[in-house]
């Protein structure tokens, strides 16, 4: 994934660790970087904020990001945009985005663009090779977008070819100024770990990622920057110190095209089994499996030793089954957006 940072100029920002920000980002292989230009905030900064504001543009480039400007019909024709991608904020006409895909990369707003709208852009014939879609940060808590039309949207803009990408908050690093509450586009995230934010993202499909937050920590950065594209990747507290199943754990696994009723199964566990060899013995039978244990079938299972599930029910104990992981709490309801023929993996903590 082509991941990214936000940097802003003023805001409480110091401007020699936004430079610091950015090289780092780009050492460990961010792509992208998110800059505004138009928050009520910074516009009293007068010839320091737009000093900052360039040095930030010149060390972007300097270090290969694709820069995305946010920008309104307002100021648009006040900076020079050549080679910079223009997230455009609500208020540009039809007639003005066709044009500007023509001679631009161009951000759409995905939280609030419709069906209609893009239809009318195909039929204008806009340049979609140019477009692509970001959706908004919601600053004011409890204003973020719910987790279900998220999707759908994204849905949307995927059925007319157009990536999509969202915001991560920073949790632990210095949130953007006036509120403090962090710029997640799900309200879900506004909490979350900025890690469990990011994975969150994956697993819902979302194209690129980009922390809203102007100062989130190295740490942060890095989770970001490792985020795996389409894949539900899950902490989970090992039960078992047998080596042939933790090995097992260690791999990447696809969902079952067809939909079991009470687990998810990986279509290759008995395959990475044969692979690894040795032999699963019974262990850790005797208690009933619930949702966010993780489980292997054992020898007494027969051709079936090797097969990996995710339990999403209450399930029996079963001499067959052993239990060698469960999900951690938190991180329990990424399993139930694992899709068909989607990708999943264990983080062991």
């Amino acid at each position: 994934m082509e991941n990214g940072i936000s940097v802003y100029a003023g805001l409480g920002y110091k401007q020699k660790e936004n430079i610091e920000l950015i090289k780092f980002a780009a050492k460990i292989g961010m792509k992208r970087l998110f800059t505004s230009t138009h928050v009520p905030e910074s516009s009293a900064e007068g010839d320091n904020f737009f000093n900052d504001f360039a040095e930030i543009i010149t060390a972007a480039a300097t270090n290969d990001f694709e820069i995305i400007l946010d920008v309104n019909p307002e100021n648009i024709e006040e900076f020079n945009v050549s080679g910079l991608t223009l997230r455009l904020d609500d208020g540009f006409s039809v007639e003005q985005i066709v044009e500007l895909s023509k001679t631009s990369k161009i951000q759409l707003n995905a939280s609030t663009v419709t069906n209609e709208f893009l239809t009318i852009l195909l039929n204008l014939n806009a340049n979609f090779a140019n477009i692509s879609a970001l959706h908004n940060f919601y600053p004011h808590v409890l204003t973020g977008l719910d987790t279900y039309f998220f999707i759908d949207q994204n849905k949307m803009l995927h059925d007319f070819g157009i990536n999509v990408g969202a915001f991560v908050p920073s949790l632990n690093g210095k949130r953007r100024a006036p509120l403090f509450e962090g710029l997640p586009t799900l309200e879900d995230c506004r909490n979350f770990s900025t890690d469990l934010s990011a994975r969150f993202l994956a697993a819902l499909g979302t194209d690129f990622i980009i922390i809203g937050d102007g100062l989130p920590t190295e740490e942060e950065v890095i989770a970001v920057a490792s985020t795996k594209e389409n894949e539900v990747v899950m902490d989970v507290k090992l039960l078992t110190d047998d080596l042939t199943s933790i090995e097992l754990l260690k791999n990447t696994f696809t969902r079952r095209p067809d939909i079991s009723k009470s687990v998810i199964r990986a279509v290759e566990g008995r395959q990475f089994f044969k692979q690894i060899g040795g032999t699963i013995e019974p262990e850790n039978f005797s208690a009933e499996r619930n949702f966010g244990v993780v489980t292997i079938d054992n020898k007494n299972f027969g051709r079936y030793a090797g097969e990996i599930q995710i339990v999403e029910d209450i399930l029996p104990a079963d001499e067959r089954v052993n239990t060698v992981a469960r999900i951690v709490d938190e991180e329990v309801f990424l399993a139930g957006y694992i899709k068909p023929n989607q990708k999943f993996s264990f983080r062991f903590v």
